[in-house]
């Protein structure tokens, strides 16, 4: 497999951190960007040549929300089928749902350890079967 290009777009830097961290430890090879709020992720998404893989995205950040964000991303032409996972400290049901309807693959609430992490990265590269709801 070449390699697969992810980008956070998460405004925490020890969230971004530690994420790479868990990219590390995925079995595959993997490009790695990352933005520090809803704008700038959605300038790299216009700006880049090679569009990501993955997308991961925090709900609570300021400037533009995740799901503005969301609801952005899916309206650029060739963003309607990236698997877009939303990566929240959120457990909120009426979160889930609206990031659902907004077109979001996945819902992954942040967790404490590195290998969870890095382990459902490597399921969702891997093609595995998940649910919506992914803790």
């Amino acid at each position: 497999m070449s390699d697969v290009n992810f980008l956070l777009i998460d405004d925490d830097p020890d969230d971004r951190e530690f994420f790479e961290m868990a990219l590390k430890k995925v079995p595959f090879s993997i490009n790695y960007a990352t933005a520090s709020n809803g704008i700038c992720g959605l300038d790299l998404l216009t700006d880049q040549d090679e569009k990501p893989h993955y997308i991961f995205l925090d709900l609570n950040m300021p400037m533009l929300s995740g799901k503005e964000c969301l609801s952005k991303i899916r309206k650029l032409q060739g963003y309607k089928d990236v698997p877009i996972i939303i990566f929240s400290t959120s457990s909120f049901r009426g979160d889930i749902e609206d990031c659902k309807k907004l077109g979001a693959s996945h819902f992954f609430t942040k967790v404490t350890s590195i290998s969870q992490l890095s382990e459902t990265i490597t399921k969702l590269i891997s093609g595995v079967e998940m649910p919506y709801v992914l803790n």
